[in-house]
């Protein structure tokens, strides 16, 4: 009963979803017209936080861009964007408890960008470092439900 009534919400809110999913075997990003950059990187770090997860570095990516494009004549693609690296002790200890090589997935890193005409939060999927891996798909669903989240 419960998955059929989490199926049904997620379902209803994806209907009426003023966003786009786009998704593929590397990355899973949502398309955000409505909202601003500044309202979209508000309500992503509300919620990295009340996941209990900790902001560990960012990275102003779309000023760095800037720079460099206007040294070389070029124009920059990103007009804001920011890598937030993220990380939370006790989900990395299950990570190096599965596998420690999983370290090299450690900090997390979501993405909140916009181009001229759109605004995007993203973050590049995990995948199994060795077959019987399983954390790769915990890290996923709980970066897809932080993004999803924040939009709500």
């Amino acid at each position: 009963m419960k998955k059929f009534i989490s199926s049904l919400l997620i379902f209803t809110s994806f209907a009426f979803a003023k966003y786009e999913i786009i998704e593929n075997d590397y990355i899973y990003t949502i398309k955000i017209d409505d909202t601003s950059f500044e309202q979209l990187y508000v309500d992503l770090k509300s919620e990295i936080e009340f996941n209990s997860f900790v902001v560990v570095h960012e990275l102003d990516l779309a000023k760095s861009t800037k720079e460099i494009a206007e040294y070389l004549d070029k124009q920059a693609v990103l007009n804001k964007g920011k890598n937030i690296l993220i990380c939370k002790s006790s989900f990395t200890l299950q990570m190096h408890e599965e596998n420690i090589e999983n370290i090299t997935y450690c900090p997390l890193n979501i993405s909140v960008y916009s181009d001229k005409n759109h605004r995007y939060i993203s973050f590049r999927k995990y995948h199994k470092l060795r077959n019987n891996d399983k954390i790769a798909d915990d890290i996923n669903m709980k970066l897809k439900k932080i993004l999803l989240d924040s939009l709500n």
